[in-house]
């Protein structure tokens, strides 16, 4: 199990993507899916943006399987649409490739654990 701490929130942060996923987290750390906190953390963020990728993949395929309408400013708007899909598709990748390479080392025994740090006295 984890040292680190896992921060309480106010009334009315409950509902944040924090607390969500700070509470995911939790959950993985109990039930021995992850090292420690940080670890359980980029799990669920990974798992996030997985999921987020997905759905853009999908939109991505719906738009591509449209026929061209003759509306030139219709379809420019779906070639524009196209594009920043694949954009945000490409950004999405380099978030998971950048979280798989923290979650590793996360993952490693005594990696660096901001919670765990945060507790030790400054003239320690």
């Amino acid at each position: 199990m984890s040292e680190g701490i896992v921060p309480l929130r106010r009334r009315g942060e409950e509902r944040s993507a924090l607390a969500r996923v700070d509470v995911a987290a939790v959950e993985l750390l109990v039930g021995g899916h992850a090292t420690n906190l940080q670890a359980a953390r980029a799990q669920i963020i990974l798992a996030d943006l997985r999921e987020q990728r997905d759905q853009m993949t999908s939109v991505l395929a719906d738009v591509r399987g449209r026929e061209p309408t003759g509306d030139p400013e219709i379809d420019d708007t779906n070639a524009n649409l196209i594009t920043a899909i694949n954009s945000g598709i490409v950004q999405i990748d380099l978030f998971i490739a950048r979280g798989q390479v923290f979650l590793a080392q996360a993952a490693q025994p005594g990696a660096y654990q901001p919670e765990a740090s945060a507790r030790t006295p400054k003239n320690a």
